[in-house]
């Protein structure tokens, strides 16, 4: 009895866990932009392999640059993806009515995080320069991805709970298209959060000379990505998922909800290394964990 009582309860747990709305959200977030994870591999793997058997010199040169547009578009901007999705599904999972007025917020909120003045290396320059008003690949792309979805969690969070104050709305009635009121009523929303946000980011900047994103990227995305995508980490959370089943509960409450963002993390740094032509850093992703962790389902259990 004392044991049934302990496997419910665990159930319950799990059930929660699985469902929890920023979970769910961020699963729902990366499922969406996936497809342009999936169009970057393929566009790394033409230009770096079809592209170098068929064409040499100049012309291949050219041809590549198709690839790297692509991957400019997709890989180089990742947290510009994900902090708007996540923004959008998470209001949208909390029943917010302008789901797409919080992913213009999280966006926004994202780039007043980032620093105003970059170091960038010129073309056959060895050292760098100083550049102001400029946002580079290194800021917005893999890198940034984790900072993209904890700010993007904490705008839309602060701004649907500012917009549901009634005194912060703006009516101007219903005579007016529906898309103005809209955007009347998130008005003062919209000043607050990003007024907020950007005095954070100064005095991050003026105080202690750094970044909210390069704060987050540092404390806690790596060394979360470590812990949870290294060999101990993964093989740790497998176990668990499996021995979900045992109770009845799909292995993916643990996988999708916590391990596979950040195994799509790894697959995109790889990406990139990739591209840039560097050694692939992570062996353990979102490729590698499915080829052989869950060949013929959870457990291998076509080995079985």
């Amino acid at each position: 009895m004392g044991n049934s009582k302990l496997v419910d309860k665990f159930t319950m747990f799990a059930s929660r866990l699985g469902n929890e709305i920023h979970l769910r959200s961020l699963r729902d977030a990366f499922a969406t932009i996936m497809p342009l994870y999936i169009l970057a591999g393929l566009a790394v793997l033409i230009n770096n392999t079809v592209f170098q058997w068929l064409l040499s010199g100049d012309t291949l040169v050219g041809a590549q640059y198709w690839g790297t547009l692509i991957v400019n578009g997709t890989l180089n901007i990742s947290s510009l993806l994900i902090a708007p999705v996540i923004g959008y599904m998470l209001s949208q999972n909390k029943g917010y009515e302008n789901p797409l007025a919080a992913a213009v917020i999280s966006l926004a909120t994202l780039v007043v995080m980032m620093p105003n003045a970059v170091t960038v290396t010129p073309v056959g320059a060895e050292e760098g320069v100083l550049v102001q008003g400029a946002l580079t690949f290194g800021n917005v792309g893999t890198g940034a991805m984790f900072a993209g979805v904890i700010i993007g969690i904490v705008a839309t969070e602060i701004f649907v709970w500012i917009s549901s104050i009634e005194r912060l709305k703006i009516n101007l009635g219903d005579s007016i298209p529906p898309a103005v009121g809209k955007s009347f009523n998130v008005l003062i929303p919209f000043i607050l959060v990003m007024s907020s946000f950007a005095v954070v980011s100064t005095v991050l900047n003026n105080v202690f000379h750094t970044d909210l994103v390069q704060i987050i990227t540092t404390i806690i995305q790596e060394p979360l990505r470590t812990a949870t995508t290294g060999l101990a980490g993964c093989v740790l959370l497998y176990s668990l998922g499996n021995f979900l089943w045992l109770l009845g509960i799909h292995q993916s409450v643990i996988y999708s909800s916590i391990l596979e963002p950040l195994l799509i993390v790894n697959m995109t740094l790889n990406m990139a290394a990739y591209a840039a032509g560097e050694a692939i850093p992570n062996i353990i992703n979102v490729a590698f964990v499915p080829a052989f962790g869950l060949l013929g389902g959870s457990g291998s259990t076509i080995c079985l």
